[in-house]
């Protein structure tokens, strides 16, 4: 892959996970995020640390299908097969700063990690 290639596979992850955590879209989801993945953040003072498929459920119990997915990457950093992207997105109403670790695996860069906090605004 060439680093115009990198970036806009990494991209595309982005987007997967943006759109597909809006509308609650299990099957993109579980395609972009390996299975031992965990989401971690503070929600409403507490340590949040989910399992890839408790993240995946609060993202089907939230879904809005008529919502349209709000997200900017800040920064992209790759090293090899890994990457982290930093972005910010929108979801039930909330906005974020969230870091995607990835791993390219098998030819595809998939989400190893979300971590994530709460912000007052976009940008």
């Amino acid at each position: 892959m060439t680093n115009t290639e990198t970036i806009a596979a990494i991209t595309d992850v982005v987007n997967t996970y943006a759109t597909a955590m809006v509308s609650g879209e299990r099957a993109e989801l579980e395609r972009v995020f390996f299975e031992n993945s965990c989401e971690v953040g503070h929600y409403e003072g507490e340590l949040l640390w989910n399992s890839r498929d408790a993240f995946i459920r609060m993202c089907e119990e939230g879904a809005d299908k008529q919502a349209t997915a709000w997200w900017s990457i800040r920064s992209v950093s790759v090293h090899g097969d890994i990457a982290v992207a930093h972005l910010e997105d929108e979801w039930a109403g909330m906005y974020f700063d969230t870091v995607l670790t990835m791993l390219c695996h098998e030819g595809a860069w998939r989400v190893v990690s979300k971590v994530y906090r709460i912000k007052t605004g976009r940008g």
